[in-house]
C-alpha cells in the first residue's frame, strides 16, 4: 500500500533550486535533464516515459491525445486513487491532461476552464455584444440556464468582473497556497497517486509584496534571440530570483504536509528558463543548459539523503513511479528506474520548434521572415558526463568541443525515435486569456 506525490515546481532552473531548496531532504540527483524545453511536452514524457515526438505532444500537437495508456490510467486500473492539482493552464482536461485522474482540481480562478458546468466568463464578455443593463441582465440569465451550475458560475462572474482592470492572471502567485488548501481537506486512500504543478517560478513573476524587491516588469513575449517586452535584464534577472524565494518558503510548507501523509515525494521540475544566457529570455526556444537541466529529488521516510552525479532523465520519472507503485516497470517504454545507477547513459532533449503564439509574436512584430529560422528541430544529447546541444547556428556546443562521435551518437539516438505523425495545435478561447497571462499567447 504505496502513496506516492509527483510535484512539479514549473519553470524552476536547477541553477535556483540550488540557491533556495537546499532545505529539501532525499536523494538529489545533480545531472538530471527534461526531455523539452516547455511544459507540454515536457509532461508527455513524465506520463508516458517516452520522447514527445514519439507521444505526439509537442509544440506542433498541443493534445495529450496519446493512444496507448499512460501513468495516471495505468496506476487507475492498478486500483490506486488518483488525483492531481494543475495551476498551469497547459495541463488540464482541455488538453486531455486530466485521462486517468479520479479527479482533476484546478485553482478556483481556472475553475470555468475545467468544469463544463460553469459559465465561461471572459469567452462571455469577449463574444457579448450587448453593454450595461442589457449585459448584466443577459448574464444574469446565463447562470440560471439548466447546463450550468447557477451558485459557481455567479461566484465565478463576480470574480472576473473584480480582476478587470487589474492581474488577470489564473492563479494567486502560482497555485501552491491552494494546494495546501485541497491537500488539507483530502482524505487519502492507502493506494494514492498524486500529481501536482505549480506555477510561483513562471512568468507573470508575481510574489507577494514581502518578497517583490524589484520594480513591476512586462512579460518577456521572447522568441529566440528577440525580446518584445521587458528589457532591464537586471530586474528580470531579479523578479524572477524573488519567485524562486518565495516558491521555496511556500513549498516548505506544502512538502511538510507531503511527506507526512505520503510514503515518496518526488520533486521536479519541468524545464528552466533563459534569463539572457545567449540573449534570449524565456522558454519559447532551444534545447540550452538553462532550458533542459532541472532539479529533481526523490524523498520519503526510507530515502537517506544523499547527492548524485550520475546522469538521468524526467522519462525515468514514468518507470520509478510504476516500481513504487509494486506494479512493475514497462519494458515497451524507455528509462529506468532512478534507484538504479548508471554513468553511461545516453539520452536526448527535444525542440520540435515553434508553438502557434510564437509564430503569432513574431509576425505582430514584423518578423514573420524568422519564422523558419527558429521553426527547425533542435536536439541536445547527455553522454557520459556532459551535455552537447545544437544551437541557433545548428552547431553541437557544450563545455567541450563537439567531437565527430558525439555528432554520431545524437544521429544514432534521434534516428532511434519512433516518432508519432500528429499536427494541428489547438487553442481554445476559452484558454486564451490565460495563456496571454502567462506570457505565451
Amino acid at each position: 500500500m504505496t502513496k506516492i506525490a509527483l510535484v512539479v515546481l514549473d519553470t524552476l532552473r536547477k541553477d535556483y533550486f540550488d540557491k533556495y531548496f537546499k532545505w529539501l531532504p532525499g536523494i538529489r540527483f545533480d545531472n538530471a535533464y527534461t526531455t523539452a524545453n516547455w511544459t507540454v511536452p515536457a509532461h508527455a514524457s513524465l506520463f508516458t516515459g517516452l520522447y514527445p515526438s514519439e507521444v505526439g505532444t509537442h509544440a506542433k500537437h498541443n493534445v495529450f491525445d496519446y493512444p496507448e495508456e499512460c501513468l495516471p490510467e495505468i496506476l487507475s486500473s492498478a486500483g490506486y486513487s488518483t488525483r492531481a492539482f494543475s495551476a498551469n493552464t497547459n495541463i488540464t482536461g482541455h488538453f486531455n491532461f486530466d485521462r486517468g485522474f479520479d479527479e482533476f482540481i484546478s485553482p478556483s480562478r481556472m475553475a470555468h476552464l475545467t468544469d463544463e458546468n460553469r459559465v465561461n466568463w471572459r469567452k462571455f464578455s469577449n463574444e457579448s455584444r450587448e453593454s450595461g443593463i442589457y449585459k448584466y441582465t443577459k448574464a444574469i440569465s446565463r447562470c440560471f440556464e439548466g447546463d450550468v451550475n447557477t451558485v459557481k458560475s455567479i461566484v465565478d462572474g463576480i470574480r472576473v468582473a473584480l480582476e478587470q482592470g487589474g492581474t488577470k492572471s489564473g492563479v494567486k502567485y502560482g497555485g501552491t497556497l491552494e494546494a495546501i488548501s485541497e491537500l488539507e481537506g483530502t482524505t487519502l486512500s492507502q493506494k494514492e497517486f498524486f500529481f501536482f504543478n505549480l506555477m510561483e517560478a513562471h512568468e507573470p513573476y508575481e510574489v507577494p509584496k514581502d518578497y517583490k524587491t524589484t520594480e513591476n516588469i512586462d512579460q518577456t513575449k521572447a522568441v529566440g534571440d528577440l525580446i518584445y517586452g521587458h528589457s532591464d535584464r537586471k530586474n528580470l534577472i531579479q523578479a524572477y530570483d524573488d519567485c524562486s524565494q518565495y516558491l521555496s518558503d511556500i513549498y516548505k510548507s506544502l512538502f511538510e504536509i507531503l511527506i507526512d501523509k505520503f510514503d515518496y515525494v518526488l520533486t521536479l521540475s519541468d524545464h528552466g528558463e533563459m534569463l539572457g544566457e545567449h540573449e534570449m529570455w524565456g522558454h519559447e526556444y532551444g534545447v540550452f543548459p538553462s532550458l533542459v537541466h532541472v532539479p529533481l529529488v526523490v524523498s520519503g521516510s526510507e530515502v537517506k539523503d544523499q547527492t548524485r552525479k550520475d546522469p538521468v532523465t524526467l522519462i525515468d520519472i514514468y518507470q520509478t513511479v510504476l516500481e513504487l507503485a509494486e506494479i512493475g516497470m514497462d519494458g515497451s517504454r524507455r528509462g529506468q528506474s532512478l534507484f538504479d545507477e548508471s554513468d553511461e547513459r545516453k539520452f536526448l532533449t527535444e525542440y520540435t520548434g515553434l508553438t502557434p503564439w510564437s509564430e503569432d509574436i513574431l509576425k505582430d512584430n514584423g518578423y514573420a521572415q524568422k519564422i523558419d529560422t527558429y521553426d527547425d528541430e533542435r536536439y541536445g544529447i547527455f553522454t557520459g558526463t556532459e551535455y552537447h546541444y545544437e544551437s541557433l547556428d545548428g552547431i553541437i556546443n557544450s563545455e567541450a568541443e563537439a567531437t565527430q562521435d558525439v555528432e554520431a551518437e545524437l544521429a544514432t539516438l534521434v534516428n532511434n525515435l519512433n516518432k508519432r505523425d500528429v499536427s494541428g495545435t489547438v487553442i481554445p478561447d476559452e484558454v486564451e486569456d490565460q495563456l496571454k497571462d502567462l506570457g505565451y499567447a
